[in-house]
């Protein structure tokens, strides 16, 4: 068996560490795998030259050489799986495989919803929503495969493309290997009340509006002063100097910093006590199982798709509506106050489902098919 991965670029998102997982997971088993991506760019990027056999960039100097090169190396290299994400990128992949004549099936993940909340503003925008949704549907009738990271999104496909359902799968994103996981239950988390006293709140990805670390900034605002805390915010993007500026202009520079990208996000979430999702969309939100293998209380919003479904309908965390400060400050202060509190080892019992031991053996159905 041999696999290629295609992908835009290695940054820092849930499709990125998922493919580095599962393409470290396949090579202990003796599967071949090479990764191509359009753009050598990426926090990730070293990461997967050490992981993956070969690492190919073959667009870095124009789009107009993505399908071309990517149909040579698909004819030279045979492989007999082809693993992609992102709906441009795929219907590429489709149509690079096409060109190749190589009867490698075609595997397409989706990570990420097509609900409206995904839609960028102004006209351009929208035509870019409407344009994605039009190639959403001919992709996912003609490639071999789907795989969705959660209910939610595979219900979106069903929506969107009827005729894909008897090709469609749902594989949670995997967390953590076994061991990982047992390594993590076995260590005893601090009481937020000892020591210092002082609650530590983490967010954790990509400075980017999807994310809704502004929404998180406003909720700060209307925290009191006491019980003390302080928040932390690791990751990257656009939107930094924003944030910064409006950390400053509400007076939060002594309570919230922005650290930038971590490639310890376990070592950052292991010391929380808070984690909180403020996104506006997502598709799984791998970081929610994270911060629960190590049994820290989790506030979310409840956006398409993921956080519903992996805090078990606000059981296992609290829900609080996209986009409202006021209902994400008073969830921190629930916690702060212990009115809503969460067992650690129930959140890690939860967590521990999604090991990539599970996540593998689900996959290699996947790839057994047809």
């Amino acid at each position: 068996m041999k696999i290629l991965f295609v992908l835009p670029r290695m940054w820092t998102g849930g499709v990125e560490r998922v493919t580095l997982n599962l393409a470290a997971a396949f090579r202990q088993q003796g599967i071949a795998c090479r990764l191509v991506l359009r753009l050598g760019q990426g926090e990730l990027f070293a990461e997967a030259r050490e992981i993956f056999s070969e690492v190919d960039i073959i667009a870095d100097d124009g789009m107009r050489h993505f399908v071309p090169r990517l149909a040579a190396l698909i004819r030279a290299w045979q492989p007999t799986h082809i693993i992609t994400a992102f709906t441009d990128v795929g219907l590429l992949t489709w149509l690079a495989r096409r060109r190749a004549g190589v009867p490698a099936r075609l595997i397409h993940g989706i990570h990420n919803t097509h609900a409206a909340a995904n839609r960028r503003p102004g006209l351009g925008g929208l035509l870019r929503y409407a344009a994605d949704g039009v190639m959403a549907r001919y992709l996912y009738s003609r490639v071999d495969a789907i795989v969705c990271v959660s209910k939610g999104i595979e219900a979106e496909v069903m929506a969107c493309c009827p005729s894909a359902a008897t090709h469609t799968n749902t594989i949670y994103n995997p967390v953590a290997s076994a061991a990982f996981i047992a390594q993590c239950v076995r260590q005893t988390r601090r009481d937020p009340e000892s020591g210092s006293g002082c609650w530590t709140i983490v967010g954790l990805g990509r400075l980017t509006p999807q994310k809704g670390f502004d929404v998180l900034i406003e909720a700060a605002a209307k925290l009191p002063t006491t019980p003390d805390w302080r928040i932390d915010i690791y990751g990257d993007g656009p939107q930094r100097a924003d944030l910064q500026q409006r950390i400053v202009q509400n007076g939060l520079q002594h309570r919230i910093t922005l650290h930038g990208y971590t490639d310890q996000p376990h070592a950052m979430l292991s010391a929380a006590d808070i984690f909180v999702l403020p996104s506006r969309y997502e598709g799984f939100a791998l970081v929610i199982t994270e911060a629960m293998l190590h049994g820290v209380q989790v506030i979310a919003a409840d956006c398409p798709h993921g956080p519903h479904e992996l805090l078990d309908a606000g059981r296992l965390g609290q829900l609080v509506p996209a986009n409202d400060a006021a209902a994400l400050a008073s969830a921190m202060l629930a916690v702060m106050s212990r009115r809503f509190w969460i067992e650690p080892s129930k959140l890690q019992r939860q967590a521990a489902r999604f090991s990539t031991e599970a996540s593998v053996a689900q996959w290699l159905v996947v790839l057994a098919q047809g």
